[in-house]
């Protein structure tokens, strides 16, 4: 008897929850407030809408920042007893990152649901992680020639909050996203141990439901 219970249970929770399920990739730019500078941020996500709560969406991604190299030079100037320049340093900054998130999407207004493909706008809160890499090499040369140089390299570790607000235009095709994003971060990285915001990311996506095929309108 409790077998046929627990099956039964089993077969009413798989049909209660089942859902629609979405993959997707996107890209953008950030304004950086860790390494104070432009970031790009190029991804994949994958979505699960419940049947329970059909308008809300979990979501998990996965971004890379491709490398960016800054270089930089400052030159040495003296007036007596002749006025002579020198290039004495140079530095170059190489960053890169890779993150991971969880988020819950939630419909801003009653989006549209035909077909099964919601249409609207809607409110994004999770939470993520950034792993951060840096490598520094300076040059520098004296007045006389003489010249040293240094690398310096460093992991960062970065917890984050997510907050967001976006739009979606579902098809059968697809259908194009549009986001914008603002974290709170806790790099290891000194004090403030916490960063307000962390950045301010814009980022532009196609993802591809697969939608139910009884789903016809809500």
């Amino acid at each position: 008897m409790m077998r046929h219970a627990s099956t039964a249970a089993t077969f009413v929770i798989a049909v209660g929850t089942s859902a629609q399920v979405a993959i997707g990739v996107f890209g953008g730019m950030s304004e950086d407030r860790i390494w104070h500078t432009e970031l790009a941020h190029i991804g994949i996500l994958g979505e699960f809408r419940s049947a329970w709560i059909p308008t809300a969406a979990v979501r998990a991604s996965l971004s890379f920042t491709p490398e960016r190299h800054e270089h930089r030079e400052q030159h040495g100037v003296e007036h007596e007893p002749v006025e002579y320049r020198w290039l004495a340093s140079t530095m170059d900054d190489r960053m890169r990152a890779v993150s991971a998130s969880l988020d819950l999407k939630f419909p801003f207004e009653d989006n549209a649901c035909v077909g099964g493909y919601y249409k609207g706008t809607y409110v994004l809160v999770g939470l993520g992680y950034t792993q951060r890499w840096q490598t520094i090499d300076l040059w520098e040369q004296d007045r006389h020639g003489l010249t040293s140089s240094s690398r310096t390299e460093q992991m960062i570790s970065e917890p984050t909050l997510r907050v967001g607000f976006g739009g979606e235009w579902n098809f059968k095709w697809g259908g194009p996203f549009v986001e914008g994003l603002i974290t709170v971060s806790a790099p290891d990285m000194g004090r403030p141990a916490i960063r307000f915001p962390g950045a301010a990311m814009l980022l532009i996506g196609y993802r591809y439901s697969f939608a139910k095929p009884e789903a016809d309108e809500e």
